[in-house]
């Protein structure tokens, strides 16, 4: 079994040195502890943007024409004759 990537770990002062990087690491999915002292004190993780919801839209729906049109029977029937 596969085992997650230990977070890597780094301390204030080079954090500070190293934001930039350090986010682009965390936006990759990588976890960064950044410690003071040996201690860990924050987490830099990626952010999991929330999926809208798809919602139908039932009034558009309704409000556009049917039009009668070819069974998917009659389609295939169709493409199946056309073929050489």
């Amino acid at each position: 079994m596969l085992e997650a990537p230990r977070p890597l770990q780094i301390n204030v002062r080079a954090a500070k040195d190293n934001l930039s990087s350090l986010l682009e690491e965390a936006s990759r999915g990588n976890e960064i502890i950044i410690t003071s002292d040996g201690t860990p004190k924050a987490k830099l993780v990626p952010v999991q943007m929330k999926r809208k919801k798809f919602k139908v839209d039932w009034e558009l729906l309704r409000s556009m024409p049917v039009t009668p049109g070819p069974t998917a029977a009659e389609l295939i029937r169709e493409e199946r004759d056309g073929r050489p």
